[in-house]
This record gives structure tokens, C-alpha cells and sequence, in this order.
């Protein structure tokens, strides 16, 4: 209670000198919950321009993507509910003020008749405080900032898997550039094969099936490449929305290569699924609404006691001619104690204690599914390490061997068939490596929002290791 009226206090003092009058100091409460994070209110969120790195992209998502918006508007409007539930620690003073005439003839108040032009003025200012209520207002309290802590975790929960989000969409594009120039080697590679098997038709050492079967496969990999160009602008648009831009918005990307050495997991699962019940904040979430029905039912357990309020007020009456002045103090004690409400107190507590059990065990549920969450993330990119590894060697060994297959196939000791097998491998091998680097990078990213760290894109600096 002290904090809260010094607290008032002091914003009234600096209230003529802050934009956002906040006397209750509630933006501190909801800042406490978002480390790491800025509330994009009255910021200046530019679109991006010219090379963007991946945390320039997440800084302007959390920045200017409607979602991080809606969050943050929403643990705003709770901050500001627990301000109101604390405001009944302060007591509500009331003015009020009138200034009437009566005219005509009119009995007054001792039956006799009067004609005479009455003016009655009147003022009084009134005080209201409630000293006790043997819990209820501090458990709407309790509730409210268990409330605004679920509201502000929900938020962070929320941002990180926004980040997340720019994260497969940065990558996206990034493999589907990648995807886009192995279509293109690929199709320079079969016309080569095409230019071959002419050639060794013309020279009367090959036959036509051969210039048709690398026909097809030029013209399979021609398409190839224009479906690649089109995933390109497909995931162009998907991280610009993913950014809270225009799908059109124009912009370069400047990604880090995957390192040529990967580390690997060296922290133990047990370690990381604690961590994550330590941080993740939907679970936090989880439990503050938990911690909020709890106080709940203490505010349905005090709804059948008594409150004792204390009542002031200034009085001034003045009724012309007719009436001395009347200026006096009023000062009192009142005492309000329920004695029969129909039952509801009775049932207001039961509702609030299976609305208790319902969140305890939602609560249980949401720390079930991080742990869900932590051991898939963990054991994705412990795979993904090991693709990495896998089709580095294969994209090795695919492109020798194509190299190998095309040059006996000019020497004449091999057939086209093989020429087109080597191809196919060799094209297959370099799609699975763009596939493996895109999930590597969002591996990384999934394993960092299941242990709650997403917070910015520094958790998947290359060298970072969970």
C-alpha cells in the first residue's frame, strides 16, 4: 500500500512533464517480464532498405510486424488494469456543487407561504476510503499482476516464435536462392550432355534415342529452374510480411555461410529440458494464471466478509436570506457486512476453485509440451549436424562422379543412360545440401525458442552452442 501511494505521489509531481502519465508506475511492471525486448509504441519502424542482415530483419519485425504490435498492445491494456485494481488502495475524493433560485409562491419548510426569490447554493467536497475488506481488494490486486506477468510472458512467447518466423522466412530465401543456382548449374550441365550427344550423333558414333533422352532431361531441368525462380519470389514476399512490409517491398539479404565446421550438441538433454522450465515464458505464462485463480478465490471468499470504509466531507450551504449559512465537516466510520447473499458467495468460491484446478492443470499440460518441445529441437538439430556432414561428402563424391560419367561418355565408353544417372544424382545431391544447410539454420532457431533464449538473433550466432 505505501508503495503504491507514494508511488501516486510522485507521478502527480511529474505529471506535467511526462507524455504517458503513468502514477503507478505499471510500464515498470510489464518492462520486468519483456527483458530483452522494446515496446514499438512511439518508435520509428523504417522498412527495410539495402542490405539486411538477420538482426536487422528481426529488429524491424519486432518493430513493425502487426502481431508484435497486438501483443504488446495487449499487455499494455493489462498493465493499465492492474493499475486500476491498485488505485483502490487510494481513497476517491468527489466534489460536487449546485446554485439554484425558486421563484413564486411556495410552501416552506414551516407550512407557511412564501413569495419571495429563493437562490440556494451549495458545495461539498467528499472523501471515501476503504480500510479493510479482510482481503478482497488485495487479491484483485494479486490477481492483476499475476494477470499482467501471464499477459507479458504471453508476449515474449509470442515475439519469439515472430522471430522464429523471420528466421525460416530469411533462410527460405536463402535456400531457394541456392536452390535457384543449382537449378541453373544444373541446366547448364544437361545442355552440355544435349551438346554432346549431337555432336557424337552427327559424328555418326551415337543415336537418336540418346539426343532425345538428353533432350528430356534439359528440358526437365529447364523447368526446374523456373519453378526455383518462382519459390524465389514466393519467399521474398513471405519474409517481407513476416517483417510487417508489403509483399513488393524490395530488399538484399547479407547471410552468413554455414561454417565448413559445424560443433556439435555438447549439452546434455536433462540440462536443457531444466533450462527451459526455468525461462520458457508460455510456461511462466501457464503459472502465472495459475497464481492468478488463486488469488481469485480469495477474492470469492472475501466477497461474504465485511468492509469497513471511512467517509469525510466538507459542507457548504447557503440559502439566501431565508437560512443562516450552514459550513460544516462531516466525518465517519461505516461498517458493511453481508448476511445473506442468496448463496452466491458459496458458489462464487467453488467457481473460483475449479477455475484454480482448470489453470493448475493447463499449467501441467504447457510444461509437458516445452518438454516435448526441448527434446524435438534438440534431437532435430543433432540430425541436421549430421546431414550437414552427410551431404557434404555426397555433393563431393556426385559431382566427381558426374564429371567422370560425361567425359567417358565423349570418350565414347559410356552411355547416355549413365551420363543422365550421374546427372540426376549429382542435381539431387546439391538440392539435399541447400535442404540441409536451411535446416541447420532453423534448427538452431527451434531448439533457442524451446528453451525460451529467441529473444534476438544473437542465440544462433554460428559459433553459439546449446
Amino acid at each position: 500500500m505505501a508503495r503504491v501511494i507514494v508511488a501516486a505521489l510522485g507521478g502527480l509531481l511529474v505529471a506535467g512533464r511526462v507524455s504517458a502519465f503513468d502514477p503507478l508506475a505499471t510500464a515498470d511492471a510489464l518492462r520486468k517480464d519483456l527483458p530483452g525486448f522494446v515496446d514499438p509504441l512511439g518508435r520509428v519502424c523504417q522498412p527495410p532498405k539495402g542490405a539486411l542482415s538477420l538482426s536487422a530483419a528481426v529488429d524491424i519485425a519486432l518493430c513493425r510486424n502487426p502481431t508484435t504490435r497486438a501483443t504488446w498492445a495487449a499487455a499494455r491494456q493489462q498493465a493499465a488494469a492492474l493499475g486500476s485494481a491498485e488505485s483502490a488502495w487510494l481513497p476517491s475524493i468527489a466534489a460536487s456543487a449546485s446554485d439554484t433560485w425558486q421563484t413564486g409562491q411556495r410552501v416552506d419548510v414551516t407550512g407557511g407561504l412564501i413569495g419571495a426569490t429563493q437562490r440556494t447554493t451549495d458545495a461539498a467536497v467528499n472523501l471515501s476510503w476503504t480500510l479493510y475488506d479482510f482481503g478482497a481488494r488485495g487479491g484483485r490486486i494479486a490477481s492483476a499482476q499475476h494477470l499482467l506477468d501471464a499477459a507479458a510472458l504471453s508476449a515474449s512467447s509470442t515475439m519469439q516464435r515472430v522471430i522464429l518466423a523471420v528466421v525460416q522466412g530469411y533462410y527460405g530465401i536463402v535456400a531457394a536462392d541456392a536452390d535457384f543456382a543449382a537449378a541453373k548449374v544444373n541446366e547448364a550441365a544437361a545442355e552440355r550432355s544435349l551438346e554432346v550427344a549431337r555432336a557424337k550423333q552427327g559424328a555418326g558414333v551415337s543415336t537418336l534415342a540418346d539426343v532425345l533422352q538428353a533432350e528430356t532431361a534439359y528440358d526437365q531441368a529447364v523447368l526446374a529452374r523456373v519453378q526455383a525462380d518462382g519459390s524465389v519470389k514466393s519467399s521474398r514476399g513471405t519474409l517481407a510480411v513476416a517483417l510487417g512490409v508489403a509483399a513488393n517491398q524490395p530488399f538484399t539479404l547479407t547471410p552468413q555461410p554455414v561454417p565448413a565446421e559445424v560443433p556439435g550438441l555438447t549439452t546434455r538433454i536433462a540440462d536443457l529440458l531444466a533450462e527451459a522450465e526455468r525461462q520458457r515464458p508460455d510456461l511462466a505464462a501457464a503459472r502465472a494464471q495459475s497464481d492468478a485463480a488463486r488469488a481469485g478465490v480469495t477474492v470469492a471468499r472475501a466477497a461474504g466478509l465485511p468492509t469497513i470504509t471511512i467517509g469525510a466531507g466538507r459542507n457548504f450551504v447557503d440559502e439566501s436570506a431565508l437560512a443562516p449559512h450552514q459550513n460544516y465537516n462531516t466525518i465517519g466510520v461505516s461498517v458493511s457486512l453481508p448476511i445473506f447473499t442468496g448463496f452466491s458467495t458459496t458458489y462464487g468460491v467453488r467457481h473460483a476453485k475449479a477455475a484454480l484446478e482448470a489453470a493448475e492443470a493447463d499449467a501441467e499440460q504447457v510444461r509437458l509440451a516445452v518438454s516435448l518441445d526441448v527434446w524435438n529441437a534438440y534431437y532435430s538439430l543433432e540430425t541436421a549436424i549430421q546431414q550437414l556432414t552427410a551431404t557434404q561428402a555426397l555433393l563431393k563424391a556426385a559431382a566427381s562422379n558426374q564429371e567422370v560419367a560425361i567425359g567417358r561418355y565423349e570418350a565414347g565408353v559410356a552411355t547416355i543412360v549413365e551420363v543422365l544417372t550421374a546427372q540426376s544424382a549429382a542435381s539431387s545431391a546439391r538440392i539435399q545440401r541447400v535442404g540441409a544447410e536451411y535446416g541447420w539454420q532453423v534448427a538452431r532457431a527451434q531448439l533457442a525458442l524451446a528453451l525460451g533464449r529467441l529473444t534476438s538473433a544473437e542465440p544462433l550466432a554460428a559459433s553459439s552452442n546449446p
